[in-house]
């Protein structure tokens, strides 16, 4: 009976103590821990600043009414606790558009996020005449592009400073850019090369070879046109290209090394030649892929019984194209392929090629050949040029061999029109004996020449130093230089005399 009692009036107290409870007025109920919670503070804004090319987060600069937010956690986090007022956020980073904005309230999310758009500085780089430059490497700061077929270029998250500019067989420039516009366009000038042949046995001879390096110290010549292999097929240093051993090319002649290291020290630009097609020994042992004589199936030959490597077949390339790339990668600023043509001096009626003998598969080989060669070599920092028959600057065909130099200035950097007096027959513009106006000869083929050009490339002409005067040997270098152009010229013993050297801007 005792405990039936008790119960109701423990549920009767408890009763009374909650409604006692509920009825009171005042501060908030405590919890069940009997700890008060902590009042709601401002809310912190997380600021987070993206680059606009990337998505990326960048540890942009921010100031928030003009104070400057320290890092967070990382060195990309921003905060900042909002005053309870209108603010105004600034964000800004080198290479990219600044950015501000105002906030009346807090950012839903409490978090704002900010796209940075690169700055991005775009050009046009262009020959010294005015025609697009592709290939030319272009650095900002950390920014690098190379300009398309158009010399285009476009470089991101641009950075006021020094915009620098190089290209094989142009002259290198630098241009301070403030980032006061977003594009810019720059003309390049072409390499001013005085340049000699240095035939492959001078090298050889070491008083020879004295002479010459004296004889460009004392002179304006800043440029030696080496062969590294010739006319005849000869190789004038042991390669380690196979195929010139294998066939007996090789007569070792001057260590490439010490020949690039002598040129080095006399500040000269290094410009190999290789004769590319016609090359007797080559095409004795490959005659399925040299010219061949319809009558006889031998290999065809010259009146000057040399041989050719057919231009027509793509495995007649290979060849010198490897000894260009060891001459490349051993030194050398340039290679200039000679004899880049089909025969010439021979019957040519007997002679049988891969393909049909006509002049749209004749220069379409002889560029597939030189767009070959320069895939090779000029990512090596190497420039490639050709040396033309000089009539082809004048000529409204190949004349024969398919050199079309308007074709070819889009493919290569030089071309070098051999200028020589001595080439041009007897009623050449009207002139009974074509040497003894050696100079118009000159001078109205670079104005031809000049106008042809349709692509980077530039001219450089080979001029000479024989059958004409003195005074019209100094004469035709002068011609070349008030046109702004380098020259070269050649010697089959390479003996100089300084009183036949023109030093560019100089008058006699």
């Amino acid at each position: 009976m005792q405990a039936i009692a008790y119960r109701p009036i423990t549920v009767a107290l408890s009763i009374a103590f909650a409604l006692v409870a509920t009825s009171c007025t005042g501060p908030a109920p405590l919890d069940v821990s009997g700890v008060r919670p902590p009042e709601m503070g401002p809310p912190t804004i997380e600021v987070v600043v993206l680059a606009g090319d990337d998505l990326s987060e960048i540890a942009a600069a921010v100031t928030v009414d003009e104070v400057l937010l320290r890092p967070g956690s990382t060195p990309t986090k921003r905060s900042f606790i909002w005053p309870g007022t209108e603010v105004s956020v600034a964000v800004s980073n080198p290479g990219f558009v600044p950015w501000t904005s105002t906030y009346e309230e807090p950012p839903a999310g409490e978090r704002i996020e900010v796209r940075l758009e690169p700055v991005i500085l775009r050009g046009r780089v262009t020959t010294n005449i005015g025609l697009p430059l592709p290939g030319t490497r272009v650095r900002l700061g950390a920014g690098v592009d190379v300009t398309n077929d158009d010399g285009l270029f476009e470089i991101g998250r641009a950075v006021p400073g020094d915009l620098e500019l190089e290209r094989p067989a142009w002259n290198d420039r630098v241009i301070a850019w403030d980032g006061a516009t977003d594009e810019i366009d720059i003309a390049m000038d072409p390499i001013d090369v005085i340049g000699v042949r240095v035939g492959g046995r001078a090298p050889g001879d070491p008083g020879h070879w004295a002479e010459l390096l004296a004889m460009a110290n004392n002179t304006g010549v800043n440029a030696f046109v080496v062969d590294i292999k010739d006319e005849f097929g000869t190789v004038f240093y042991d390669t380690s290209v196979a195929e010139a051993h294998a066939i007996g090319a090789v007569t070792q002649l001057y260590d490439l090394a010490e020949l690039v290291q002598d040129m080095d020290e006399a500040g000269l630009y290094k410009i190999a030649r290789i004769v590319a097609f016609q090359d007797t020994p080559m095409a004795e042992a490959n005659p399925d892929h040299a010219v061949l004589n319809e009558e006889t199936g031998e290999v065809w030959r010259s009146r000057a019984d040399e041989a050719w490597m057919d231009p027509s077949d793509p495995v007649s390339y290979e060849y010198p194209i490897a000894l260009a790339e060891e001459a490349c990668r051993g030194g050398f600023d340039e290679v200039q392929f000679d004899f880049a043509s089909f025969p010439f001096g021979g019957d040519l009626s007997v002679a049988v090629f891969d393909a049909e003998y006509n002049e749209e598969n004749r220069v379409d080989s002889i560029i597939q050949f030189l767009g070959r060669a320069y895939s090779v070599l000029s990512p090596l920092g190497c420039a490639v040029g050709a040396s033309v028959l000089g009539i082809t600057l004048e000529s409204s065909t190949d004349e024969g061999v398919g050199q079309r130099p308007g074709r070819m200035s889009r493919t290569i950097d030089v071309l070098s029109p051999m200028l020589y007096s001595t080439n041009y027959g007897s009623g050449w513009k009207g002139f009974a004996d074509p040497d003894d106006h050696a100079v118009e000869v000159v001078d109205t083929a670079l104005a031809s020449g000049v106008s042809r050009l349709e692509g980077f490339a530039y001219l450089r002409p080979w001029l000479q130093t024989w059958a004409i005067s003195v005074d019209d040997i100094v004469a035709v270098q002068r011609a070349a230089a008030t046109r702004d152009m380098g020259w070269m010229l050649w010697s089959n013993s390479a003996s100089y005399s300084t009183e036949i050297l023109l030093t560019a801007g100089t008058d006699r």
